[in-house]
């Protein structure tokens, strides 16, 4: 097997890792639901899954697989939802760990030792978390979670699956598998709009790439792509967009400047990460490990079976897929969640790049990375990860007591919620957060009584009075 460091060392940078990551993992005990999980949860237990799945679609979006997360949420359980809603994000975020794992696993298991890939699926979560755009409403808020970091983890899986089935010979296997393939890629597309352009924009090059080769694979591919298409219809011709879109009457559905603005939008994040010193860092490491596995892995030999352009385009691509959509239904990107999906196939698409540009260039090839070299470099962007970036406000929360005062200031205002009287019309006031840490979300009240945020704790706690910030 080919080993990248030492057993010894790679325990080290196991602990590092761990140590890194570890801010991140304790800031789960400090987050709370905060506007759409409050209102989503009202919802869900107001009426059975389904016709609250029928009222979603006809009244607001299209997302008919991440509705049922949403509408069954922990907090729809009165008896310990606080604690429900902080494990169940905790859960999703082991999972997301573990499903990376899986994935490193199923390409490189004859490659690389499992303690190494451990290692590069907590390195590769940690330069997620470390710069992800927008890490309260990515990691600590659950109706933003479960509509896109369950989509890309899951994604993982279906991709796994679309290999397997790739390399299979004709027989029930391969129909079975197929089948299961079709309806997770339909179900894929009803996350989120971005996951579903994304797999559809996928399925057709590789469709048109099989059609040109004429791969024996190219009826399945085109079926697969079938279900993309599937996907896309039920999502985007949903009733519920009409009425959501009507909030923007005037902003959305303009072309030039949807295009023009997801174009600078692509352009400022493509640089902002690109720039950044550990990416830089972590691709100086990757390309002498990138050239001895093109040795040993056929995907890495065969450069991803992908054109050099095609996957420079693609790079740039899932960027400008993932922005455009919020421009076009609102005229406004509004919030960086979609960014945060882009990052994460940004950063795969990044290191398939290195791999396919290394071996195609005389240049990369002929730069060498010393082993010393590669030490250093994985120091500092450890050192980096560890006190920069999200990973710096991360600690600052914790060390600083803006994550415990924001829990306490939370728990003592359900607290006052739960006094207040259910029959009363009175207007009620609670005192507005002091504590606003950079890392955990919270959509927090104003003396506005129709405000979303005053509006969701008067549905949850079915008070008749309207609540005011003061």
């Amino acid at each position: 097997m080919y080993s990248f460091f030492s057993s010894k060392s790679t325990t080290i940078i196991l602990g590092v890792l761990l140590f890194c990551i570890l801010p991140f993992f304790l800031l789960f005990f400090y987050c709370h639901p905060s506007g759409d999980d409050f209102s989503y949860a009202m919802l869900g237990t107001k009426q059975p899954l389904l016709p609250a799945l029928a009222d979603e679609y006809n009244l607001w979006n299209g997302r008919f697989t991440s509705n049922v997360f949403v509408l069954k949420s922990p907090i729809i359980y009165r008896s310990n939802w606080l604690t429900m809603y902080r494990l169940s994000m905790l859960a999703i975020f082991l999972f997301s760990i573990c499903t990376l794992y899986f994935f490193l696993t199923y390409f490189f298991k004859n490659v690389i030792s499992k303690k190494q890939i451990l290692a590069i699926s907590l390195f590769f979560m940690l330069l997620n978390l470390f710069q992800m755009p927008i890490l309260s409403e990515g990691t600590y808020w659950y109706t933003g979670v479960v509509t896109y970091q369950v989509a890309n983890s899951i994604t993982l899986f279906y991709l796994i699956g679309l290999h397997r089935i790739l390399n299979l010979t004709n027989g029930l296997s391969k129909i079975g598998l197929f089948v299961i393939l079709f309806i997770l890629l339909i179900l894929l597309s009803g996350f989120n709009e971005v996951i579903m352009l994304l797999l559809l924009v996928f399925h057709l090059v590789v469709g048109i790439h099989f059609f040109v080769k004429k791969n024996k694979n190219t009826s399945c591919i085109s079926g697969l792509f079938l279900a993309s298409i599937f996907g896309f219809c039920i999502v985007y011709f949903a009733p519920g967009n009409k009425i959501r879109e009507a909030y923007f009457i005037g902003e959305s559905h303009r072309f030039y400047h949807s295009f023009t603005s997801t174009l600078l939008q692509t352009l400022r994040f493509g640089f902002e990460w690109l720039s950044s010193g550990v990416i830089l860092l972590v691709s100086l490491i990757y390309i002498p490990i990138s050239k001895n596995l093109s040795k040993h892995v056929y995907l890495f030999k065969n450069n991803f079976f992908i054109n050099k352009w095609v996957s420079l385009v693609a790079l740039v691509s899932v960027l400008f897929i993932s922005i455009f959509p919020a421009y076009w239904s609102t005229g406004i990107m509004g919030q960086h969640r979609t960014v945060n999906t882009a990052y994460f196939y940004f950063l795969f698409l990044w290191f398939i790049n290195l791999t396919i540009w290394t071996n195609k260039s005389l240049f990369f090839q002929k730069l060498e990375v010393k082993k010393s070299m590669m030490n250093y470099c994985l120091v500092i962007s450890l050192v980096l990860m560890c006190g920069t970036g999200n990973t710096f406000n991360a600690w600052k929360d914790l060390l600083s007591s803006q994550a415990s005062n924001f829990d306490t200031e939370l728990n003592q205002r359900y607290q006052r919620l739960n006094s207040f009287s259910k029959s009363t019309d009175e207007i009620q006031t609670l005192p507005k957060l002091k504590s606003h840490p950079m890392s955990l979300f919270i959509y927090d009240i104003t003396n506005d009584p129709k405000y979303f945020p005053n509006t969701c704790y008067k549905s949850y706690w079915n008070l008749k009075s309207y609540i005011i910030g003061k």
